[in-house]
């Protein structure tokens, strides 16, 4: 899951414990401190926990499957195995609290990276600003109690108050254990009511008393170790003029821009291949162009389906369309280079054309 899709199903654990403690009608009058309370003191009973983990995304009348194998010990201690599809099976990533470390099967390669240290209470999410944004942003209905992985679940609906164009789920189900408050669940559908992507926790065991042994990485023999700096890898806001000072290749801007579209923040990421995002704004509509160094492990499609090739300059690029959002992929010279938005496949192409 992504994490913004982990922060919203978390925020629904906090509101669904207010809700079935017979406090419907009080919910107004509680702070988000405390129903941020309420949740921290429940998460407290769950020593460990293991699951295997399957989302499923429906697009374009396909599915695609993603599982994996999950080990944890909250809150800094995570182990996961992918299992499918082919192209991530065999991938491992680690955390132990200071160290994250990641296989990658395909390059035979892994990524060693030290976290930063958070003090105390290492990644500690800040549930109050999750619940405060939740009860601004939608309406929370209980609809009942069902079945997941053979563990008893209450069943949430949240639907957001206000409704924009650019909105890609309109409404989310969470599952919630009815033991001990835990995420089990959740479930995203369009304006149709179709599910896009759902994702459920099976096989789930609880409190088994994992060992700290599960989280020591061990390299294969012949498997090459590359190191990265956590703080390489966060995103840096900067003007065009540092952006270009700081990458290791040749920025591209484009020339032509659909009319109303104009420049507001570039983005710079670091580490083993820099990759520079820039976000175009023409009202709430957005448009992101990202930049790379090429490598020809590279997966294209990116799990969306057949592309469509289409010809940018005499180079074949990939068009696919997801969830009402277009995005556009080719490569030249070495650098690829990725257009996403809700412009529609001709003017990508115009604008990927005009890159200079």
């Amino acid at each position: 899951m992504k994490k913004q899709t982990k922060q919203i199903a978390s925020a629904l654990i906090v509101i669904a414990a207010v809700l079935l403690t017979g406090c419907v009608d009080q919910m107004s009058e509680m702070s988000a401190d405390e129903i941020a309370s309420m949740m921290e003191a429940k998460q407290e009973s769950i020593e460990d926990f293991s699951a295997t983990m399957v989302m499923i995304s429906s697009f374009g009348g396909e599915d695609m499957t993603m599982q994996a194998r999950i080990v944890t010990i909250p809150p800094d201690k995570s182990r996961i195995e992918y299992i499918e599809p082919a192209e991530l099976a065999g991938t491992v990533m680690v955390t132990n609290g200071s160290t994250m470390w990641t296989y990658d099967p395909a390059k035979n390669q892994v990524t060693k990276m030290e976290l930063p240290d958070a003090g105390d209470k290492p990644f500690e999410m800040d549930y109050t600003q999750i619940v405060k944004g939740i009860l601004d942003e939608n309406d929370i209905a209980l609809e009942g109690i069902e079945d997941v992985g053979g563990r008893s679940t209450y069943v949430i609906k949240a639907t957001p108050k206000n409704e924009t164009t650019s909105r890609l789920f309109v409404s989310t189900r969470v599952w919630v254990d009815r033991e001990n408050w835990m995420l089990l669940g959740t479930e995203m559908y369009d304006a149709d009511g179709n599910s896009m992507v759902k994702v459920e926790y099976r096989d789930i065991t609880f409190n088994t008393g994992i060992p700290d042994s599960e989280f020591i990485f061990e390299v294969s023999e012949g498997a090459e170790v590359v190191e990265e700096s956590f703080e390489d890898l966060m995103p840096k806001e900067m003007t065009l003029e540092e952006a270009r000072a700081n990458l290791t290749f040749d920025m591209r801007t484009p020339s032509y821009l659909p009319e109303g579209y104009e420049l507001d923040h570039v983005m710079v990421i670091g580490g083993e291949r820099d990759v520079v995002s820039l976000q175009y704004l023409n009202g709430d509509a957005r448009l992101h162009l990202s930049e790379w160094i090429s490598d020809d492990t590279e997966q294209s499609g990116r799990g969306t389906g057949e592309p469509e090739i289409v010809e940018i300059n005499g180079t074949d690029g990939e068009f696919t369309s997801m969830f009402g959002m277009n995005a556009l992929q080719w490569s030249a010279g070495g650098i690829s280079y990725s257009l996403f938005g809700t412009l529609e496949k001709d003017e990508l192409v115009n604008v990927a054309e005009s890159m200079t």
